[in-house]
């Protein structure tokens, strides 16, 4: 049946991990190199070695699949099948050939919508109405390989990035397990994409925080929902930078684009079609998350002001 290795990074790639480890051998998982995070900066390992670690698994961290070290460690090893979940590393095309049964990407996206690394978040800032999971082969193009099997799952209002990849990952992980007989035989059929309905999923930057007031209450509500949990959204009160954390729902308004007002009731964000969306959550810096009013109680119980 082969041998195989995962290739995965952040916590949304373990649960496909662990739905490989319980149904056969894995010979090798590879991830990124810890990172240091926090005031301290510690060195953290990601998600995907802990979890590895954790089911008794032998975990490598190349630096850079250019090196020739790492050429001559994955030769050595002999996959057959390598199958990857946002692993972060464009793949040399000698490691795609040199695995007989192919390597295999869980792509959290409806592809050929949404080509790239965010497409999520993507998905979200466009209104979509639906998402997914495509087991796809990887090729050389950007996630332009054939597709061999699709997972959907529709997108509400209150779905937020951040929520919708968890959901993702499990239904990767489903996916995968039902699959994974055939592409253990070499017997799973693809068809290729139509690439007439390519549209790309670049990275995330922190210039889309910026909240134009300009647009539309959907859209900044899309914005809020599409940007969790980085790089977020967020404007200045008085000069506090505050987070949006959290939005509910769209009422109309007779106020201009830009009002931010508050009282009891809750706090309300004036957009430039006149209407308005309610914060739920903000956080101000050094603080927690916190419910709107709390957030902004350094302002009074009730105010108003005119952002930007």
């Amino acid at each position: 049946m082969g041998r195989v290795a995962f290739l995965g990074t952040p916590a949304v790639a373990v649960p496909v991990l662990r739905a490989l480890a319980s149904a056969c051998a894995v010979e090798a998982v590879f991830c990124n190199p810890d990172k240091p995070q926090g005031r301290g900066r510690h060195l953290e390992a990601p998600p995907v070695k802990r979890a590895a670690e954790a089911l008794g698994l032998a975990v490598h961290q190349p630096a850079s699949w250019k090196l020739p070290e790492t050429r001559s460690f994955w030769e050595s090893l002999g996959i057959d099948l390598a199958i990857v979940v946002a692993y972060g590393h464009i793949l040399p095309g000698w490691m795609l050939d040199g695995c007989p049964l192919g390597t295999w990407n869980l792509h959290f996206s409806l592809l050929p919508r949404w080509r790239g690394a965010a497409p999520v978040n993507h998905a979200l800032l466009a209104g979509d109405s639906e998402t997914g999971v495509t087991l796809m082969a990887v090729t050389r193009g950007l996630d332009a390989g054939p597709v061999a099997a699709v997972s959907r799952r529709p997108i509400g209002m209150d779905d937020t990035a951040e929520g919708l990849l968890s959901l993702l990952a499990g239904d990767a992980a489903g996916l995968l397990s039902e699959h994974l007989p055939a592409l253990r035989g070499g017997t799973l059929a693809t068809v290729p994409q139509e690439e007439a309905l390519a549209t790309l999923a670049p990275k995330l930057g922190r210039a889309m925080s910026a909240l134009d007031f300009g647009r539309t209450a959907l859209e900044l509500h899309r914005q809020v929902r599409g940007l969790q949990p980085w790089p977020g959204v967020d404007f200045t009160l008085g000069e506090t930078p505050i987070k949006i954390c959290g939005v509910g729902g769209l009422e109309p308004s007779a106020h201009a684009p830009g009002t931010l007002r508050w009282d009891r009731k809750g706090a309300w964000l004036t957009a430039g079609d006149g209407r308005e969306l309610g914060l739920v959550l903000l956080q101000r810096p050094g603080k927690p998350v916190q419910p709107s009013l709390q957030a902004l109680q350094p302002w009074g119980a009730e105010g108003q002001v005119r952002l930007g």
